[in-house]
């Protein structure tokens, strides 16, 4: 079998592994209700950190806890300890004694370290082997994070990154910490009733996810369709330019699916779906786009070194720039990643 042959072996493998993942991460996506109420002694925990020292309900009085429940390669807990190191640049907050603590079953690789000890506050990384701190909170998604006030006492507890997320953390250490009254507290966590999605905003997402539909069952043309119908009734909607850009890329039809990925992009700079679906179009144009087709995905790595796509896109870089051993390295790792994060799922 040729070089060429074997590399194509390799990306099929991964667009295989990439439609199992993408079959049974939706699981993942659904938000659990905590038994937990304020007020209630926290459950027992008694397990060790990375570097054996027992971590217990006594050894993390006095301070205000954030409990974080996750694995480290999942996209979500990196995005929920993101959002906790900006909550504890809050002024308010930085002289407080807080501790975040992140547990989680799996061992953890040193690559995968890399983006929770960077930052504001470096977490207590815990190894609960036996599920047993999951068990003790019943933890049933990820992330999963629990506030603890100085007493040992619950203050909130969430499943799932929930709208606001940010604001619920801020507002429930200003709590743990004396600075928020359980009034303000409730009224936070409680706000009014926000502005109802439009009835085009509400026909639009279903539209745009039965164009999904379509897509998984090979139904390219009609839903191509459906997604242009959801543009019509929500212009802004990113769900149906990104799936809209993926068909077109498909066909290689390059540049309107770039024009797809920039309107993402001039509405949520950060996607990350959106930066990768542009670096794709300008590794398919190679030339002088190659470069900053790089510095995006090697952008998007140093945020999150286990991210499969950004190793798979590396990989056909270095394949343009005449590096086969390299790139066969990068779709390797790509395509090791899909398979522990199918097994894990």
């Amino acid at each position: 079998m040729s070089h060429f042959l074997k590399k194509r072996g390799w990306r099929n493998s991964l667009l295989l592994c990439a439609a199992t993942i993408c079959s049974l991460s939706s699981a993942s996506d659904c938000l659990a209700v905590t038994h937990l109420q304020r007020g209630v002694d926290a459950p027992p925990i008694a397990v060790k950190d990375r570097n054996g020292a027992d971590v217990t309900n006594a050894s993390l009085r006095r301070r205000s806890v954030i409990l974080i429940f996750g694995e480290a390669y999942h996209d979500k807990t990196r995005e929920a300890w993101a959002i906790v190191q900006r909550v504890l640049t809050d002024e308010r907050l930085v002289s407080q004694p807080i501790v975040a603590v992140l547990i989680t079953a799996d061992e953890i690789r040193a690559e995968e370290l890399q983006p929770f000890a960077t930052g504001h506050v470096i977490p207590v990384l815990v190894r609960d082997r036996d599920r047993q701190a999951f068990g003790a909170f019943r933890v049933v998604v990820m992330p999963s994070v629990v506030i603890i006030a100085p007493d040992g006492r619950v203050v909130h507890a969430v499943g799932g990154l929930v709208p606001r997320f940010g604001d619920m953390l801020t507002d429930s250490l200003l709590h743990a910490c004396g600075k928020l009254s359980a009034e303000g507290l409730d009224k936070s966590l409680n706000p009014p009733p926000t502005t109802q999605p439009s009835e085009n905003q509400v026909r639009a997402d279903r539209i745009a996810h039965l164009a999904s539909q379509l897509v998984r069952r090979g139904l390219s043309d009609m839903a191509a369709e459906k997604y242009h119908e959801a543009l019509e009734l929500n212009p802004k909607h990113a769900g149906a330019h990104l799936g809209l850009a993926g068909l077109l890329l498909g066909q290689r039809q390059l540049a309107d699916a770039e024009t797809q990925f920039r309107i993402v992009l001039a509405e949520q700079p950060d996607s990350l779906h959106a930066t990768l679906g542009l670096a794709y179009v300008q590794i398919l144009r190679g030339g002088s786009e190659l470069d900053q087709a790089e510095k995006s995905v090697r952008g998007a790595l140093a945020n999150n070194p286990a991210q499969a796509r950004a190793h798979y896109l590396l990989g056909l870089i270095y394949e343009q720039r005449n590096k086969p051993a390299e790139a066969a390295a990068s779709f390797k790792k790509a395509s090791e990643l899909l398979l522990d994060r199918a097994e894990q799922e």
